[in-house]
């Protein structure tokens, strides 16, 4: 007989020492592998926390388990009735709306195919060629031999360039992303100030208006790419649910706000921790270098090392029972989807960057009909940046031990990452 999982009693994230950010994370890693229990943990609200491997794949791909709706994830902007309401974290709210990662059936699946159409992976061999053009821009615009932060010299410069050529930003259009873009870093911290919801809320408003006006100028110019956005968004039947099914984007500008969050900041992000990986291991470029195609699997490797996302919440649709226990209907699991490319039992040695390991299972991207979206386009942008340092015999030099990560936070996030980029000696 089927029974509810007791939650509440389970051990607290706290209590085994998890507070965020990656250096706290990958100490947490290291203490509950070594243990064969607990089978799950819960956080400070007594909502589950799913870490093991074989826990993330089942309940990534069980239908019943899908995204957490906009009206859960900041219930104050919505009253009971599912009318808006105004309050800290509104604008924020009004932008994440538009994502896709707030939306179940019936809305998912046809909201999720304009992303795929316009970014997928049927997309990558013309948007290879953006994405090259701007990792060139990138390393013309640096100084070769002389110290820089390769997150904000490189990684985000090579985002916002590559937005900037595919939706025609203005100059000022890319500074003001570029500048809020920065500021989302706050959304991911672990216990949010007021002083965070105030400039996030500035922020994602900003941030959504220069998205609209682009959008509005390019469907005033015709273009093809987000002509048939509208084409798509005009035929989404989807009445508005907060709490259950998500709120569908009400214009181009919506949909792209809501969805670039990830283009923009995240992007940037796993750029940044793919090559701290390959810098930080003295054989990662030479086996590279060595043999070019390669590089898919070093990147594979050193996303699974420090993947971009350390955890995300998502939303019991229905009753889901598991290993004899059942999840009630309604119940937020918080997905610690970075500890899956940690556990031993799939990837021994966790820590160890191999570039022949098997990467069958990754949790990087998620799992299921919710995993990201835009995880080819992140990839390719790594792949091409990777490439155009290659072709140009360039190397990726850390200085020193100066490399730091936010702390209490729900990202795998750099705040610098000081080194050299310099054309290889001989």
């Amino acid at each position: 007989m089927n029974d509810h999982l007791d939650i509440a009693n389970l051990p607290s994230l706290a209590e085994v020492g998890f507070l965020g950010g990656r250096d706290n994370f990958r100490e947490f890693c290291r203490t509950i592998f070594r243990l064969p229990d607990p089978r799950f943990l819960r956080n400070d609200q007594n909502q589950l926390v799913v870490f093991r491997h074989e826990d993330l794949q089942a309940f990534g791909t069980a239908p019943e388990i899908g995204n957490l709706p906009i009206g859960k994830l900041y219930p104050a902007r919505f009253a009971s009735d599912g009318s808006p309401a105004r309050g800290p974290g509104s604008d924020v709210a009004d932008v994440i709306s538009s994502q896709v990662f707030t939306f179940n059936p019936p809305l998912h699946g046809p909201a999720r195919r304009i992303l795929i159409d316009w970014l997928g992976p049927m997309q990558m061999t013309v948007l290879e060629k953006v994405g090259r053009q701007a990792a060139q821009a990138v390393l013309d615009q640096i100084q070769h031999s002389s110290p820089l932060d390769f997150v904000s010299a490189i990684a985000e410069r090579l985002t916002i360039s590559f937005w900037s050529s595919l939706l025609h930003l203005t100059e000022s259009e890319a500074d003001t992303i570029g500048a809020c873009t920065r500021e989302m870093t706050r959304l991911f911290h672990l216990g949010r100030s007021a002083d965070d919801l105030q400039a996030l809320d500035l922020a994602f408003a900003e941030y959504a208006r220069v998205l609209d006006g682009v959008a509005t100028r390019r469907l005033a110019a015709k273009d093809p790419d987000l002509t048939a956005i509208a084409e798509k968004l005009a035929m989404l039947h989807c009445d508005d649910d907060p709490f259950a099914v998500g709120v569908a984007p009400k214009s181009v500008g919506q949909l792209l706000a809501g969805n670039l969050v990830d283009g923009f900041h995240t992007t940037a992000l796993a750029t940044a921790n793919t090559f701290c990986v390959l810098a930080r291991d003295p054989n990662a470029m030479a086996h590279v270098r060595d043999s070019p195609q390669l590089a898919a699997k070093a990147i594979a490797e050193a996303l699974r090392i420090e993947p971009p996302i350390i955890l995300l919440k998502r939303y019991a649709l229905e009753d889901f029972t598991y290993r004899g226990k059942t999840i009630p209907a309604g119940s937020i699991v918080t997905m610690l989807w970075a500890a899956g490319n940690y556990d031993p039992s799939v990837f021994p040695d966790p820590e160890r960057f191999d570039i022949n390991r098997l990467h069958a299972g990754l949790t990087t991207f998620g799992k299921g009909i919710h995993i990201c979206p835009g995880r080819h386009l992140g990839v390719m942008l790594i792949r091409v940046l990777l490439d155009v340092f290659l072709e140009n015999d360039i190397e990726v030099e850390l200085s020193g031990d100066r490399v730091t990560w936010i702390p209490r936070h729900m990202v795998n996030q750099l705040s610098l990452m000081p080194a050299m980029v310099k054309r290889r000696a001989g």
